[in-house]
């Protein structure tokens, strides 16, 4: 009954710190911490075997961000791939009319969203490539990394995450990494706002009030995956 009532209440710290940040600074801050809590925002870092020395665990950097499951989902221009990314953009504009932004707002919005994260899946590798190990395995310094990614700064980012002395992260996605770095100065923070509320919201739905909790399940259950119903709360708990 309480989590009926909040709706998404719950979530309006995280989105006041979201509609404050005022820089890419600000925003690079919001993606670690929005990470450290679970939302998969901008792209994936964690621990990794360095798979060309097996005595070392290093830094793994790799593509992520995306709010469909594939990077086929955003590039791939066939009808029902067409008509997905549409339900998509419709599902994206409910949930975000449900966390109170009004209709047309939301659409806006959605259309925002969906760009955005075409950009980053149309630089990422594909299945078959991520099956080749060479082409997933870039070693860098920490000051190769910044030539890379220009406009991140992984010395703050390192920090930000609790880990200020990582030496050495394998780069699976070069390309993607690039394509990041070039989105942070041409997307406006705006948009960003946006992209980082729309994946908060959209990692928290199942936990929220039953129509974050329905809306959630007809497009990543129903539409997605072809399931017919919602299991009932206890068996989801």
């Amino acid at each position: 009954k309480q989590i009926d009532a909040d709706g998404a209440k719950p979530l309006d710290p995280e989105f006041a710190r979201i509609n404050a940040i005022q820089s890419t600074t600000d925003l690079q801050s919001e993606v670690a911490r929005l990470q450290g809590m679970g939302v998969g925002v901008l792209f994936e870092f964690g621990s990794t075997q360095d798979a060309k020395n097996s005595t070392q665990v290093i830094g793994g950097a790799d593509q992520g961000g995306l709010g469909l499951p594939d990077r086929d989902y955003y590039t791939k221009t066939d009808d029902p791939s067409k008509k997905i990314r549409q339900q998509y953009q419709e599902h994206v504009a409910k949930m975000l009319q449900l966390a109170g932004d009004n209709p047309s707002k939301a659409t806006l919005e959605a259309e925002s969203i969906l760009k955005l994260e075409t950009r980053l899946a149309e630089a990422s590798l594909t299945r078959v490539e991520r099956r080749d190990p060479e082409k997933t395995y870039h070693k860098m310094n920490r000051a190769e990394l910044q030539t890379l990614t220009r406009n991140w700064a992984w010395g703050e980012y390192f920090q930000n995450i609790g880990y200020a002395d990582i030496a050495a992260v394998d780069v699976a996605a070069p390309k993607f990494f690039e394509a990041v770095n070039q989105q942070l100065t041409e997307t406006s923070l705006e948009d960003w706002k946006v992209y980082l509320r729309w994946h908060l919201l959209n990692t928290a739905a199942p936990w929220l009030s039953k129509p974050f909790v329905d809306e959630n399940f007809d497009f990543n259950g129903r539409a997605l995956q072809g399931t017919k119903e919602l299991l009932p709360r206890w068996k989801r708990c």
